[in-house]
């Protein structure tokens, strides 16, 4: 492992469509020494790039430790490590819409799994013991239909093919426009959130999240690359974005619950529901 502009680097080899390996694009993330003896230009590229490689990885490092078996965790991480990529290439590679869309499409394939896992997690199974033993079947058979081994393939197929087209993500932006474009990022995003009240649609609110989200990698990426500290102000995006994701994901139980309940009703399952409605209907009070 090497260090490169702050960052942490993976030796990988990069093939071409072609087939042939990019030899220069591995030296130049391999080898920081070189790097910097390199054009000016070529150097500052590479930022985005090697940020996009770690992620990536990091993804498909972790896509065998998901099942249905499995720890949680795994597909939350796996998921983050794709948006992280994805955000950034939204906020700085806006041409590059084949990569992002491809990114996509792997976070939408694994949503219900994640959402089934946060509504699993959620419920106190000493309050609800019925509902949760019900869900356990529920949430194996969701994982077996949508996490089947083409599946999985298909994500470890396109992880590979996005590791090897990074080499063509060139851009000429400079260190100090980088951090300029993240910095309005936020300022708009934090904009926005003001905006909100308890009467906003779930439209508008899903669309502030977005650009908040935006926000938050777009200065994470530029605090990881050593360009600017911008600590306080990933703090203050997570702690919105926390308020969002608990808004988020008590909706997406009430739409779960109310169709799990048509086919398990029970005391339990009505019992849960109204609880959730109500927590719902306190978090938008209170944006």
């Amino acid at each position: 492992m090497t260090h490169y502009m702050g960052l942490v680097r993976k030796p990988v080899e990069i093939v071409q469509s072609n087939g042939e390996s990019s030899a220069i694009f591995i030296l130049l993330i391999c080898n920081s020494s070189v790097a910097k003896k390199s054009y000016n230009g070529w150097m500052k590229s590479m930022l985005l790039p090697t940020y996009l490689l770690n992620h990536i990885q990091d993804a498909e490092a972790l896509l065998p430790q998901i099942h249905s078996g499995s720890d949680a965790e795994n597909l939350h991480q796996y998921r983050v490590a794709l948006r992280r990529a994805r955000s950034v290439i939204k906020v700085y590679l806006n041409e590059s819409r084949d990569f992002e869309e491809a990114l996509k499409f792997l976070l939408k394939s694994t949503n219900e799994l994640r959402e089934i896992d946060v509504l699993v997690m959620g419920i106190d199974a000493v309050r609800y013991p019925q509902l949760f033993s019900d869900l356990a079947p529920y949430r194996n058979a969701l994982y077996q239909k949508q996490w089947g081994s083409e599946t999985v393939q298909t994500h470890q197929n396109t992880l590979h093919r996005l590791i090897a087209e990074l080499d063509t993500l060139q851009y000429v932006l400079s260190d100090k426009t980088l951090v300029k474009i993240a910095l309005k990022q936020y300022e708009e995003a934090i904009a926005l959130k003001k905006e909100l009240s308890r009467k906003s649609s779930a439209k508008k609110i899903h669309k502030v999240r977005i650009r908040c989200k935006l926000a938050r990698y777009a200065l994470e990426f530029i605090e990881e690359s050593s360009l600017k500290e911008v600590g306080k102000k990933i703090k203050k995006c997570k702690k919105i974005l926390n308020h969002f994701g608990a808004i988020q994901d008590t909706a997406n139980q009430l739409a779960l619950l109310k169709d799990f309940c048509k086919s398990h009703a029970s005391i339990e399952c009505r019992a849960l529901y109204k609880e959730r409605k109500k927590v719902f209907e306190k978090l938008k009070e209170s944006l």
